[in-house]
């Protein structure tokens, strides 16, 4: 056991006659870490290059309800993670505004985003659509972007549906032209409902 005291001792001696061993081992330690941080490095350009090109995209910087204006960044991500239909950088300039929820950190794409230069209602609107107000009896309560059916008399007069808007007791429906007229009529009447679907 003395002898396992002494070994501290002897290594000081020893580095203190010959401190070039000291400086021998500095130098293999740099240069040791030195090369796993290279092997490091590497390791990261080649999984970056596997993901394949970069694109740039716009990304939301905030949550955001639909009808409301949408606030982005724009980030350069791999192309393998940007969704079909992904905003290119150049629809920044545009004032955006979200047609469904969309969450902070996601990259946007078309469908997240309503008409190029409408503002309100007519933004939630799809190519096609129409916007018919209708007084609900009773409420539904959905909200604005929410997919609904439209029914009335038991009947359903329209099956893909979109609350719009809100004004007073009113509710504003994006849906088909081609049923527009029909649910314009089943409202008139005063007989018609919100189904909120899931």
């Amino acid at each position: 056991m003395p002898s396992l005291q002494m070994l501290p001792v002897a290594v000081r001696r020893l580095l203190a006659r010959r401190p070039w061993i000291h400086w021998l081992v500095v130098l293999t330690a740099a240069v040791a870490t030195g090369a796993a941080l290279r092997e490091r490095v590497n390791a990261i350009d080649d999984a970056r290059q596997a993901w394949g090109d970069a694109r740039e995209v716009l990304v939301a910087r905030a949550d955001t309800r639909p009808g409301e204006p949408l606030d982005v960044d724009v980030r350069t991500v791999p192309s393998a993670v940007v969704p079909q239909g992904a905003l290119e950088h150049d629809a920044s300039r545009a004032q955006l505004v979200a047609r469904q929820d969309v969450s902070a950190g996601e990259i946007v794409t078309a469908i997240d985003v309503g008409r190029d230069g409408q503002a309100g209602p007519a933004a939630l609107l799809p190519d096609g659509w129409a916007a018919v107000p209708i007084v609900e009896s009773p409420a539904a309560g959905a909200p604005i972007g929410a997919r609904v059916r439209i029914a009335g008399d038991g009947v359903v007069l329209a099956g893909d549906a979109i609350v719009v808007g809100y004004h007073d007791d009113v509710t504003l429906v994006g849906l088909p032209a081609d049923v527009a007229a029909m649910v314009a009529a089943g409202a008139q009447a005063g007989g018609v409902a919100l189904l909120l679907l899931p």
